[in-house]
This record gives C-alpha cells, structure tokens and sequence, in this order.
C-alpha cells in the first residue's frame, strides 16, 4: 500500500467533504466512481462511444479530476482494474498520477478488480451465471424474470434481453458437480493487483463474482482469496454485489473477514436484486459498512432527488457517484455537499 510522497497533502487532510469511518479508515461520504472515465454510460452504445471518444484524451479526465480535487476537495476515488495497465483505465490512473503531481494532493483509490472464475477450465458462462442466480431467487418474487429482463442497466448489455430470453428456455444453471470444480485464477489475480503499487489503496473491491460464489455455497473460496489479499497485499476489502437481498443475510453469517459492501442503492431499485425491498432489508440487517452505487441509476434520476435519497431518506453512509464532464461534476458536487452539510 503506497504512502504518500513527502510533501504532499494525505487525501483525509485535503478532503473537503464530510468523511466517517469503515473500521478505522477514514472515508469521504462521498466517492469519485470512475465508469465515465472507462467508457461506461449505462445509457446505451452511443453514449458509450461519446465517454471513450472523450476520455481517449487524457486532459478530459485529469480537468475533471482536478476540478474535483481543487474546488471539491473530493480526494478519494473508484477504479477498475481488469488484468492491464493500457486501455482507458489505464489512462485513468495515469490522470490520477498526473493530477497529484499537479495538485501536490494525494488521491486515494478503492479498486475493483474482477475475479476470473473458470469451471472445468473454462471461464464462468455469463448466462449461465445468471441463470444460476435465476435458480435461487426465483422463489423471492414471482417478476424475477422481468426484473431482469427489463432492467434498464442490464438492458444496456450488447443482445441481453434476446440471449437473457433465449437462456430461460434453453439454458441450465451450473450444477453442483460444476459448483465443486469452481476455481479462481489468482495468477491473474496477482497480475491486477500489483498495478496498484504505485498508489493509496483504502480498500480492494471484489466485483459482483461475489454473487455467484455465496448463493453457490463457495464461501470458502471467497474467504481463501479475502486472506491472500489481505496476508498478501496488505489490502481490505469490500466486497461488491448486485443481488444484496440474497447475498448479504448470507455472508453477515459467514466467517469472511471483510470490511463492507459496495452495492447498488437508488430510487428505481435498478439493479438491486431479487426485490428493491429485499436488498434494503439486507442492508439494513448489516453490521458492517456499506457504500451505495448507482444512486443516479445510470442518469436515470436527477442528481438532487438521488442523493436526497440515498443520504436523507435511507441514511446512508457513503456513497460512490460517476461524472462524465465538468459541469456534471460541479452539478452533483454541489447537491451533494449542500446535502451533506445541511
């Protein structure tokens, strides 16, 4: 885990932004998300296409970025990290980089790195994966399939509703025989972190695998690559999940040593699974930390209505936002701030 470099201003002495704890970290309640940066919308291909076209360009991403730093002081940022250092994350660190040395502030990151999951040697079936989660939740909620059909991120995804469709009629979930030969690549594993060298992690996030290895029972997969990172690495961990409602009551009663939750929490209940009303219970019955995401529902809700949301109504924490440009940033910055310190 980076320190910072002598000189520069630690990200909690910068920060502007009222800042609480996860365990004994000090955190923002408000989070820098990075999609925009890597060229995700969830909007649809065209705007898709419009995020990558502007953040090829790294000044697009460091004037945002140190916009938030100067005039916000929001010094605590998402990142993905998927197996490489090139490609727009990649281009996103290296704002990162190039805006500490401007700013002489340190930016703190909170990662998501995937976990590649093979069965029999092959990678995870995306489909099949949901048609496994289809399987357990099913019982919640007689819409489950519409949910998931009709979700207007998951719509987003290239051909998901025709293959979503096709795989309720043709597709079976991984069976227990399969479940037993699930293994993770920590080579691969090993490769994504050691990008993050170079920077201040606050904590790792496990991505949404983590649904898929608790509702199949491979807790002790989960827990076996929470203490390699940690005895490892040095590094927390949070670990992310979009099907809440099922997935969190059943690590509350684990032994896996992490630190929180980064999950989806808006108005809509877009991609908040098997029921909006489900995951919020299961966040209310949570012990440990939990960091919203999606508050805007891929810009589906108005910055003021999402965060009055997420903070006033719920109560919430912390909670992770993505900006695509510079007004959107002073926009949601500034509800946000206003908010927090009413």
């Amino acid at each position: 885990m980076s320190s910072s470099v002598k000189g520069m201003k630690d990200y909690a002495t910068a920060c502007k932004f009222p800042k609480m704890k996860i365990g004994d970290v000090v955190v923002p309640r408000l989070i820098l998300g990075h999609l925009p940066f890597v060229g995700e919308s969830y909007q649809g291909p065209e705007k898709n296409k419009e995020y990558v076209t502007r953040f090829s360009d790294i000044r697009n991403s460091t004037k945002i970025l140190r916009l938030s730093v100067e005039r916000y002081g929001l010094t605590v940022a998402a990142a993905g990290i998927m197996g490489s250092s090139e490609g727009l994350g990649g281009l996103f660190l290296k704002a990162i980089k190039e805006v500490e040395r401007i700013t002489e502030t340190e930016i703190a990151l909170i990662p998501c790195v995937q976990i590649p999951l093979s069965i029999k040697r092959k990678p995870v079936d995306t489909y099949r994966r949901w048609m496994t989660y289809y399987e357990i939740e099913k019982r919640t909620t007689d819409e489950l399939a519409r949910r998931y059909l009709e979700d207007p991120i998951l719509e987003c995804r290239v051909g998901w509703s025709i293959q979503f469709k096709e795989a309720l009629q043709k597709c079976k979930s991984y069976g227990c025989d399969e479940i037993r030969d699930l293994r993770i690549n920590m080579a691969e594993i090993d490769g994504d972190i050691s990008i993050l060298s170079d920077f201040k992690v606050l904590f790792l996030e496990l991505g949404s695998e983590i649904d898929f290895l608790t509702m199949t029972g491979r807790i002790d997969l989960l827990g076996s690559l929470v203490d390699y990172i940690r005895d490892h690495f040095g590094h927390r961990v949070l670990l992310g999940t979009h099907h809440a409602g099922t997935t969190i009551p059943i690590l509350e009663g684990s032994s896996v040593k992490f630190d929180g939750y980064v999950t989806p929490v808006n108005k809509l209940g877009i991609m908040m699974f098997p029921t909006m009303n489900g995951a919020l219970e299961a966040m209310r019955g949570s012990r440990r930390s939990i960091i919203a995401i999606k508050p805007l529902a891929g810009g589906r809700i108005g910055p003021r209505e999402a965060l009055e949301y997420v903070y006033r109504d719920l109560g919430m924490d912390f909670c992770m936002i993505g900006v695509g440009s510079e007004s959107e940033a002073v926009e949601d910055f500034t509800i946000a701030s206003e908010i927090l310190r009413e």
